[in-house]
């Protein structure tokens, strides 16, 4: 029995559906256990997408009425609002401890009895990270489906727990340049392996032109807008939530007049995490500039398919927008500089504060530079093969001693 747990119902989802159809159809039995109420979803049907799925929620009811309530906690300035956000992790990290041992721990054990190997999307995040850890002692190997681009990030060396060091027995990498990072922090070579993501193996531009088009008809836009791609790198520990906001102020407010010269209107499109409420008001205090805040559920696809160039902080979504064919700005992060290697790799034009109007006449202008084609294939490998690729690891897990031998989850 191959288990997948996830939590996030879009694209965690994205890249364990065609997995579990392949496992099906190759007679493997496979079950869904959600985590989804955890993070404020509700847990989806897969009727259609996997008629007959056995899928079981951990979580009776939400926890969170939406999945942006509490991302970014601890958000303003000054030394005094550090030692209270500091303060509130170590409760958050207590309160966090006593539910999974008292009632999410055990729950779980049950959801688990009979697995002989367990899937996840992470294994540093709560209740991942515990996860694992149970895994582990119970002797039951899991594959870690990688969920987004990594690189070192400052909130995991502040918590001294990186993304792929929880003991997997299968990491399964986008790409080579995933691959090296995983091998630089320490994860065994052996474990790792370059499948690609399944959640890029269908990706299709031309399927998306005319939701695109739908959509820049309902904002009322004339001419392809300009992206700017959020996201939760507060989260990631590389400022605060009022630096990520006064950062897409001040990097509209230099756009602003290349934008009206130009006719065209800056779409801003979120991650889910993240507060529409906040930007929507930065974006009411620069009257001047033409600027739609899209609500959370609006589709990426339609959006990258509309634009004519994406801007982007430190996310995966930046390979989503070379893969429509985007050309790619990066806004540098005060103190950090362009996060990640788009920049440093000729793949985007680097965006930093006072330069930002020249940058993006330039992006306007641009066409996707030499280097795309292969950054992309340096961090997405294997487009249209990725779900087969996993499921012979998940297969070969299904074999190995470790799964043979794995002991049933104590309830």
């Amino acid at each position: 029995m191959v288990t997948f747990v996830f939590s996030n119902p879009r694209h965690h989802l994205d890249m364990m559906v065609p997995v579990a159809r392949i496992l099906g159809a190759r007679g493997v039995p496979y079950r869904f256990v959600s985590l989804a109420e955890l993070r404020g979803f509700p847990t989806p049907s897969l009727a259609e997408r996997l008629p007959g799925a056995d899928v079981r929620r951990a979580i009776p009811r939400n926890v969170r009425r939406d999945p942006s309530v509490g991302a970014g906690l601890g958000t303003s300035g000054g030394a005094g609002a550090g030692r209270a956000a500091r303060a509130l992790a170590l409760l958050r990290r207590a309160a966090r401890a006593a539910v999974w041992r008292a009632a999410l721990g055990p729950r779980m054990r049950r959801l688990l009895g009979g697995t002989s190997v367990a899937v996840v999307p992470n294994d540093a995040a709560y209740p991942y990270a515990e996860l694992a850890a149970e895994l582990g002692a119970q002797r039951v190997p899991f594959a870690l489906l990688q969920e987004g681009i990594r690189f070192p990030l400052p909130a995991e060396d502040a918590a001294g727990l990186a993304y792929g060091k929880g003991g997997a027995a299968a990491v399964c990498a986008w790409g080579e340049a995933s691959a090296e990072h995983f091998r630089a922090i320490g994860v065994p070579a052996a474990a790792i392996h370059v499948t690609g993501s399944p959640r890029f193996d269908g990706v299709s531009p031309e399927a998306w032109q005319e939701r695109g088009r739908a959509l820049a008809g309902a904002l009322g836009l004339s001419r392809e807008p300009l992206l700017y791609l959020s996201n939760t790198i507060d989260d990631q520990g590389f400022c605060t939530t009022a630096a990520k906001l006064a950062l897409f102020t001040s990097f509209a407010r230099e756009a602003a007049p290349v934008l009206a010269r130009e006719g065209r209107a800056l779409v801003v499109k979120l991650h889910p995490r993240e507060d529409t409420a906040a930007f929507r008001r930065a974006a009411a205090a620069l009257p001047d500039a033409p600027i739609h805040v899209l609500p959370l559920e609006a589709p990426l696809y339609a959006v990258l398919a509309m634009g004519r160039a994406a801007v982007v902080l430190a996310s995966t979504v930046g390979l989503e927008a070379i893969a429509f064919g985007l050309p790619l700005g990066v806004l540098a992060i005060p103190g950090h500089g362009h996060v990640f290697e788009y920049v440093a790799r000729g793949a985007a034009i680097g965006l930093a504060p006072g330069g930002i109007g020249a940058g993006v006449a330039r992006l306007l202008e641009a066409a996707p530079p030499p280097a795309a084609a292969p950054f992309l294939e340096r961090h997405l490998a294997h487009r249209g093969q990725a779900a087969a690729r996993i499921a012979d690891q998940l297969a070969a897990l299904t074999t190995a001693p470790t799964a043979q031998t794995a002991r049933t989850p104590s309830p």
